[in-house]
Order: structure tokens, then sequence, then C-alpha cells
């Protein structure tokens, strides 16, 4: 997937051309050839695997916790979401807290020397909202919340063939997914971004490939992810669910960025 922005217009100018058929001039698609899915079609596919709208729309919070493994070191960490746009994370190692971050009903922010602190990194506002937005909502309701949705080419990697779907989130940043014809479960995600971006705000080109989907409380979802530079083939980071809770039950206050973590892992 090549990331420039014109080209990328071009393309999804021809897949619509394409797709209009008989005003972009195509012939007609034979009779008993496979009609090119279209975007409706694989939006509702990939609801269905991940275990339904309706499904989709009763979770209004997810919390998980996670293994990371990063440079050689090992991390774990409690992630939590809601619906009303909260997040927390709060990183640990060796047991001990070693990092949070979050979006509180003030804003950004991530835990500094002195406390929680704003955040000032316009790529970590954006990297938690949208992981937030892909735990707790389909795709299906994304028009809804402002994201835009097209179809891109598909393109083949070694030997699958993927339908693509460009996101292009209310933020403006793109990411573009890659959907397995068999399960329909995204399992591939590219796109440029700084990988830490409250550390370096230098993009790179980034690919997530997730793997063992599994269903909790009628939610389907990856349950190990990862990352790699696309650009030199680097293994970035994999992170491993250990734990995934559908709609927990949380404090009031467990969102505020002046809550401590739990003392240990």
């Amino acid at each position: 997937m090549m990331f420039d922005e014109c080209a990328l217009t071009r393309r999804a100018a021809l897949a619509t051309m394409f797709a209009a058929g008989v005003i972009a001039g195509c012939p007609a698609v034979p009779v008993g050839a496979a009609r090119p899915l279209t975007l409706e079609e694989i939006v509702r596919r990939n609801t269905r695997a991940r275990g339904g709208a309706a499904a989709l729309d009763r979770m209004h919070a997810v919390a998980i916790d996670v293994q990371i493994v990063e440079g050689g070191q090992t991390l774990n960490g409690h992630y939590a979401a809601s619906k009303a746009g909260l997040v927390r994370i709060d990183v640990y190692a060796d047991g001990k807290p070693a990092g949070s971050e979050g979006v509180d009903a003030k804003g950004v922010w991530i835990l500094g020397k002195n406390g929680p602190e704003q955040s000032a990194a316009t790529g970590a506002s954006n990297a938690l909202m949208h992981g937030a937005e892909n735990h707790l909502f389909g795709w299906n309701r994304f028009p809804g919340r402002g994201h835009k949705l097209a179809l891109m080419p598909a393109e083949t990697i070694d030997g699958v063939t993927y339908p693509v779907v460009q996101v292009r989130y209310s933020t403006g940043h793109v990411s573009y997914f890659y959907v397995d014809p068999v399960s329909w479960q995204a399992v591939r995600r590219r796109d440029e971004r700084a990988y830490h971006p409250d550390v370096s705000m230098t993009e790179k080109q980034v690919e997530s490939r997730f793997f063992d989907f599994r269903s909790v409380d009628g939610i389907v979802a990856a349950h190990r992810n990862e990352d790699y530079d696309i650009v030199s083939g680097k293994l970035l980071s994999t992170n491993r669910v250990l734990a995934r809770r559908i709609n927990p039950s949380l404090p009031a206050d467990y969102f505020d960025r002046n809550r401590r973590a739990p003392a240990g892992w």
C-alpha cells in the first residue's frame, strides 16, 4: 500500500468508476460470474463476523489486560475505554507501575514526573481515540460518528487476496484495513503514524497483523497482534490479550487522570 495521497485518490476514483460499470464504459459482468463485493456487503460481513450489530451496539465499555513485548522488554497493561470517549492505559514493568495515559473529561493526558499532565502530542490523542472507536463500534456505525469508509482495490499478500477498506477517521487520519475473505475479520491494518507520539513524532509506515480471534460475551476480537515497520520489515512489538471484559463494572472515577493506578500488577 503506497501512502501517496494523490495516488490513493486516483485509485479510489478508479475503483468507483469500475464499480459503476455502464457509467465507466465497462462491459457488463458475464452471467454466472461472481460480482465484486460492494463496500456495504463487506461492512455487513465484517459486522456479522464480529458478533453482529446488536451485540456491538450493546457494548458500552471494554477492559483488556495485555502483555506487550517490545525492544526486548516485556510489559503488562490495563486498558479500558468507553463509548463516552474516555480511555485509560496503565502500564507495568516487573509488576510495578511504569506509566499511564488516557482521555478523561479534561482531555488527553499522560503521567509525567510530577503527576498527570496534558499531552501535547496530537498523535497520542488520535491513537487513543482511534483505538477506542475500533474496539467499541462496528464499521456499520462509523459514518454516523464522522468517519468515512471507502472500498479500495483488492490487494494480494502471500497468496491471499484481501478486500481493502479505507477508514478516514473524523480526525483526518487514514488507515487501511485488509479483510480476510473467509473469516471477514480485519486481519491487517496499515497506516502512517508516529509509533510513540509522546516520545517522537517521527512517522513510520506500520502494519498491524491480527490473530487468534475469540468470542467474549458475543463480541469477537483478536487476542494477539504484531506490529511491523513496513519499510524495514522489523517487528516493532507483539501484544497478547490476557483477559477481555465486555461492559465491565468500573469505579466512577476510573478514567480520571488523578486516580492512582493499582500499586502492583
